[in-house]
């Protein structure tokens, strides 16, 4: 009897749940809930095998990933309490929601010391009972204060990923799981822009007032790196970086309302932004950048990157076939003008590419007599796309590739 009244108070414990009761609706506690009615007797505990299995997977290296699943839920839930912490609000919370919190958080404690993998090994003799553990103090031991340092650094998806894609059918922002490891130290030959980007970026994420960006430039120089590396750079100081296909931008507003409340800094990230003749989305972007009824709010830039300086394709009919034309090209000329900063990538000369190839090529532990390094680095430049730092890139890759292969 005392066995299966220690299973029956998972349920229990679940159904006690205030502030985390969203947590009943995750799919694994869900089919457990749903499992425990069907067991009558502790040697049933087998109809958890399935069960248990999903959970292995995701905490293969556990000793318990029944209380390392419980933990990630818990540090990654996003429910009132963990959105006024990302605010910096714990300190103000009203007594009400603090012992919401802290019964929810003993109710909690209590359910990560079952032990399922005990239970399992037990369940052969009827005289076993079903097994409930003590978790590692180390890892589960937090406090509600210790709880709320994790949420002010990002609560839900927020505090699991740092780069998002926008889905606009969807309406929902994408994690994204594998972001691209770039580094700024993997950017050679670019120190004036990279300066003026970080700068602006500390800016914003330090609360002083910081301007959208465009970063304009040719091909393979570096725009969309120095984006990506941003965020891997800033996100352990709360920013998060948003991409948006140039066709949503008419979502801006819907993603903006997601945002405003938020406690994190966001950039809403364009890439190769620019617009044929034709095209209207980019009066979307106009409003938002400046001059709409609801201005943007103070969590938020934008930064983009194009390959025109002035974004809208202007053609000699544009002047002749407008009455007004000026006045139409003015309007499509003023999108760039609303960024506050814009930085040109331009193409390196040979001597810059050749600092770009020596420096990755250094970084890649490459040792080759200078010469020859940079004989075949102009050669492959010639073959291929041309001078740039993506071109510099793709050959200390393939010379890495070949030299391993030859060793």
């Amino acid at each position: 009897m005392k066995q299966m009244q220690r299973l029956h108070e998972i349920g229990r414990l679940f159904n006690q749940l205030i502030i985390y009761r969203a947590l009943k609706q995750e799919p694994l506690i869900e089919e457990l809930l749903q499992t425990l009615e069907d067991i009558e007797e502790p040697a049933d505990i087998w109809l958890l095998s399935g069960w248990y299995g999903a959970l292995l997977e995701q905490f293969p290296h556990s000793q318990n990933p029944w209380a390392d699943y419980l933990y990630n839920l818990v540090s990654n839930n996003e429910n009132y309490l963990s959105l006024a912490c990302e605010r910096g609000e714990y300190p103000n919370l009203s007594a009400n929601i603090i012992s919401a919190a802290q019964s929810d958080l003993r109710n909690i404690a209590q359910l990560m010391n079952w032990n399922p993998n005990l239970s399992f090994n037990a369940a052969g003799n009827p005289k076993d009972e079903i097994h409930w553990i003590q978790p590692d103090p180390a890892l589960h031991g937090l406090t509600l204060k210790e709880l709320a340092e994790i949420y002010k650094k990002g609560s839900g998806l927020f505090g699991k990923y740092a780069s998002f894609t926008w889905q606009s059918v969807e309406q929902w922002l994408k994690p994204v799981e594998a972001p691209d490891p770039v580094t700024f130290s993997d950017l050679i030959g670019i120190d004036y822009q990279k300066n003026i980007l970080l700068q602006n970026t500390i800016q914003f994420i330090k609360g002083y007032p910081a301007n959208n960006m465009l970063l304009y430039g040719d091909r393979g120089t570096g725009k969309s790196s120095m984006i990506k590396a941003l965020c891997n750079w800033f996100a352990a100081a709360g920013l998060r970086v948003i991409e948006v296909n140039k066709d949503d931008l008419d979502d801006f507003s819907i993603i903006i309302g997601l945002l405003r409340e938020r406690g994190l800094k966001f950039i809403l990230y364009v890439d190769d932004l620019s617009f044929e003749p034709g095209e209207v989305h980019y009066k979307h972007l106009k409003a938002v950048l400046e001059g709409g009824l609801e201005i943007k709010p103070a969590n938020v830039l934008i930064y983009a990157t194009s390959n025109r300086r002035h974004l809208v394709k202007e053609t000699f009919n544009d002047r002749e076939e407008d009455v007004h034309g000026n006045d139409a090209v003015q309007e499509r000329l003023s999108l760039a003008d609303r960024f506050g900063i814009t930085l040109t990538f331009s193409t390196p000369n040979q001597a810059e590419y050749l600092e770009i190839a020596r420096g990755l090529a250094e970084q890649s532990g490459i040792s080759l007599p200078q010469n020859e390094l940079e004989n075949r680095a102009i050669q492959w430049a010639i073959q291929h796309n041309g001078r740039s730092g993506r071109t510099a890139k793709q050959f200390v890759n393939q010379l890495q590739g070949e030299l391993a292969t030859n060793k």
